[in-house]
């Protein structure tokens, strides 16, 4: 019954497989529109409008939904069982657009409140619909997949990043917020019409279906939850803080906020490009565990290159692209490593629950350190708080290599040379 059920399952998913890729890559692509617009372009947008740098702390409550959408998994997950995944994230999609086309209404400069509200309201709509893309890609893309489950959200995550902020600045600079919004509503019902016929790909397992009900006490009784966990909420604080801080910097510096647009732009591409040439054969060669125990040390060390090009005095255009650019093609792989470890960890059972129980983490460290780096380089300065950020990156790598290695033996993709030698020795 076992091997039956086995293969079944292999022959559903060789079958399926392009157009779950598809149908996975046009969600997390989606979900990165709001989220680029909401980290990376409107804290830029309302620097240049004046807006102090405590009012520029208020952009770390956007991470607020990512954060706290844990404590809505369960039922998000028990309702694509009952409703379909793939006809739910249908539904939470056109909800942002439609909103995406009355929040054009509410520039900045004029409504803060609304235009924060309702940026706030479009990463709630996308952080439900990811719970619906976590159970899919937990369902069928675990163990040797994960990997390649892993880079293909990170670079469809991170190509919506670019249009939803380095796209919306170079938009605003040229139509306004109300352009800004329009366009990204334009954006998202053009990849609203390609998944539409896609949403059968999005299901689970029908056996994973059956199931009883998702439910978080069973995720946390689960063996080395708290491990999973002090990974998912450590891993990428400090290169988060860097992140947020660098928008009000560069402005601070007169760079123009089309070099602003373009350098976040590099950034992020090269953050895609290192999660598809480092992050996935890492993880395909070595597996999961063994690629975040090797990638995480090149990543915290170029934490500091802020760091080194403000001390130097030396952070004009050319240096910020390469030596920003080489950070992020690193930490992009480290990603990809990192949450294909976390998705070989979760429980089919749950396939909704667990993964985005655990991204919550990441979104929670997202929150605290977004509210607290302007605020702390307003006090001390953007040198010594690139000091302080880079401490802090070298502390949470201690965490993360002693949680990884008590994850050993409790995520499902050993290397195949293992697995080779392993059948050799049976045989």
């Amino acid at each position: 019954m076992k091997s039956e059920s086995v293969r079944e399952r292999g022959v559903d998913l060789e079958s399926l497989l392009p157009k779950r890729l598809l149908a996975i890559g046009l969600m997390y692509g989606a979900q990165g529109i709001p989220a680029g617009l909401a980290f990376n372009a409107f804290a830029t947008i309302l620097r240049q409008g004046g807006a102090s740098l405590k009012d520029i702390g208020l952009t770390g409550l956007l991470f607020l939904p990512w954060a706290l959408k844990c404590f809505g998994a369960g039922i998000a997950d028990n309702a694509g069982k009952r409703w379909g995944y793939g006809r739910l994230a249908l539904w939470t999609h056109m909800a942002a657009v439609i909103a995406c086309l009355f929040v054009g209404f509410a520039s900045p400069e004029r409504h803060f409140l609304i235009a924060l509200s309702g940026i706030l309201f479009l990463n709630t709509v996308f952080a439900t619909q990811d719970i619906f893309t976590n159970a899919c890609t937990v369902s069928h893309m675990k163990g040797r997949n994960a990997g390649l489950a892993n880079a293909l959200q990170v670079i469809s995550f991170l190509l919506g990043m670019v249009a939803g902020g380095s796209g919306a600045l170079f938009i605003y600079e040229r139509s306004g917020w109300s352009g800004v919004m329009w366009s990204m509503a334009g954006e998202l019902f053009i990849l609203w019409l390609l998944l539409l016929p896609l949403r059968a790909s999005v299901e689970p397992a029908i056996t994973v279906a059956r199931q009883t009900p998702s439910r978080l006490v069973d995720l946390f009784r689960q063996t080395g939850f708290r491990w999973a966990f002090l990974v998912a909420v450590t891993f990428k604080f400090a290169s988060s803080a860097l992140a947020m801080l660098l928008q009000p910097w560069l402005m601070d510096r007169s760079f123009s906020i089309d070099f602003a647009g373009m350098l976040q732009m590099s950034n992020i591409i090269c953050g895609a490009i290192g999660g598809a040439i480092i992050g996935f054969p890492a993880v395909r060669m070595l597996g999961s565990r063994r690629a975040v125990s090797l990638l995480i040390w090149p990543s915290t060390l170029l934490l500091g290159t802020l760091l080194l090009l403000q001390t130097a005095d030396r952070a004009n255009q050319s240096l910020l692209y390469i030596g920003l650019g080489m950070e992020n093609f690193i930490d992009g792989g480290f990603y990809v490593s990192v949450w294909a470890m976390l998705m070989n960890w979760s429980s089919e059972n749950r396939p909704g629950t667990d993964y985005s129980f655990l991204q919550c983490g990441e979104s929670l460290a997202n929150v605290l350190a977004g509210s607290a780096i302007a605020p702390l380089a307003s006090m001390i300065g953007y040198g010594r708080t690139f000091l302080v950020t880079w401490i802090v990156g070298v502390i949470m790598l201690l965490f993360i290599v002693m949680a990884t290695r008590k994850l050993s033996g409790l995520c499902c993709d050993e290397p195949p040379l293992l697995l080779t030698s392993k059948a050799m020795r049976e045989s």
